[in-house]
């Protein structure tokens, strides 16, 4: 891995997979800026707090924070049981603004990497189905977005796929221009502390099932080594991708039934 100190902002550093990956680069000597929404404990250099949901302090905090910076892991997330509006502003335009601000202020050689979910899936056959929210740029062109939505479809997996498919089409430009990579890491069910939010909102019997099939739920430390392992030198040629971390459960979704050994 890269031994020289890098400069790291973590977003959504107050728990769960964020917090564990904030505290993972500060052990390893990395200069870590830790963003929430809250004042947290973390263990970070510095800190700062923004409400991804607001454009202008998303912008406000770019500007504070200045250039220079090695990787961007944006690890913030609502459930979905959070108003669809706030689900929608901090899962996916959140993690664009932040994105896209960030490209210009990583160096060359530097890495973005958001955490989506494999509850995306599917997200191949929802690109038309999106190219509204795709098209927002703001919080009031998104909420419009969503009122004419079918409200039986999950905000959480549309807010998601909407973050997967802008770092796919962001990947090349940021390489091209700039010499930064981006990828997103879908875990599935992961024991953090907004789990019983996802048994609420996508129905506990469901995550029961995954959790049965493979045996347990993620922990953070199953997550937090992909997420360093991307924004690292040794992940130098991948770019543009997803990578599911989920003990291999969506595997035989896509690919049929499992041999039998």
């Amino acid at each position: 891995m890269d031994s020289e100190q890098r400069k790291v902002v973590v977003v959504g550093a107050g728990s769960g997979i964020g917090a564990a990956t904030a505290a993972h680069f500060h052990r390893n000597g990395d200069h870590v800026l830790a963003v929430d929404l809250r004042p947290n404990q973390t263990p970070a250099a510095r800190h700062e707090q923004c409400d991804l949901r607001d454009a202008s302090a998303i912008a406000a905090l770019l500007e504070r924070i200045g250039s220079g910076w090695d990787l961007l892991a944006y690890v913030a997330g609502v459930p979905g049981t959070a108003p669809a509006a706030d689900v929608l502003m901090v899962n996916y335009l959140g993690m664009r603004l932040m994105a896209e601000g960030m490209v210009p202020r990583l160096r060359e050689g530097g890495a973005i990497v958001t955490v989506a979910s494999v509850a995306a899936l599917g997200w191949q056959e929802r690109i038309a189905a999106l190219t509204g929210l795709l098209a927002a740029t703001d919080a009031e062109a998104v909420k419009r977005w969503q009122e004419d939505q079918d409200p039986a479809y999950p905000v959480y997996s549309t807010s998601k796929q909407a973050a997967i498919i802008v770092a796919k089409r962001l990947a090349p430009t940021a390489w091209q221009k700039y010499g930064v990579r981006v990828n997103t890491v879908s875990p599935g069910p992961t024991e953090t502390p907004i789990l019983a939010d996802f048994e609420e909102s996508m129905g506990k019997e469901v995550l029961d099932t995954v959790k049965a099939t493979i045996g347990r739920h993620a922990r953070v430390d199953d997550i937090v080594p992909v997420i360093a392992f991307l924004g690292s030198s040794q992940a130098r040629w991948i770019n543009g991708q997803d990578i599911h971390v989920d003990g291999g459960f969506v595997a035989p979704l896509v690919a049929g039934a499992p041999i039998q050994l």
